[in-house]
């Protein structure tokens, strides 16, 4: 008795489709990535934007509890003075809710060592001046009794310590003590 085999059919790929496929694929991820990177740049910045909100607003509570006048934060860099006396960013706020993952931005941590947080404590400067006036004509903080009216739209609290946002890499988000962030 003789037994007859039969084979089944399988269907599979080619080699040629299968190169197909991959070159496919590889177009598509090809012509994805600058979106990709695009998109990763826009949420870096928004993150930072946030931060910046997250400062505002623990300011705005430090001025409540301070009799209406800014808290003095020692967060700047040369050559602006530096008094190691006076606490940084999380020293002062510390209260109000701000950690140190508050006062780094993204864009900067991946800048590695050359970041603004490793070498100032911070990727954030507080250097609080109106918008149209130099920073050597700008008083902050006047003696007790002394005050003078300026728009709190147009005065800049914190900012970046260098432009790191944006394709060009040359704007730095600013938060103004009406609590909006612009990036500049």
């Amino acid at each position: 008795m003789k037994r007859s085999f039969s084979r089944k059919h399988l269907s599979a790929f080619t080699l040629v489709e299968l190169l197909v496929v991959v070159a496919i694929i590889a177009l598509l991820v090809s012509l994805g990535a600058p979106a990709y990177s695009s998109m990763i740049q826009h949420a870096n910045s928004l993150k930072c934007a946030t931060n910046l909100r997250s400062i505002g607003v623990a300011v705005s509570l430090a001025c409540t509890d301070n009799n209406n006048m800014y808290p003095e934060i020692n967060q700047t860099a040369p050559p602006l003075p530096y008094d190691p006396s006076v606490p940084g960013l999380v020293g002062v706020l510390g209260p109000y809710n701000i950690t140190t993952a508050n006062i780094q931005c993204p864009t900067d941590m991946q800048s590695g060592s050359g970041s603004s947080f490793t070498q100032y404590g911070s990727s954030y400067e507080w250097s609080p001046i109106p918008d149209d006036e130099v920073v050597g004509a700008t008083v902050i903080y006047p003696r007790p009794g002394v005050s003078f009216p300026i728009s709190s739209a147009r005065t800049r609290l914190c900012m970046d310590f260098v432009g790191i946002h944006g394709t060009t890499r040359n704007k730095s988000n600013v938060l103004y003590a009406d609590g909006h962030v612009v990036s500049h």
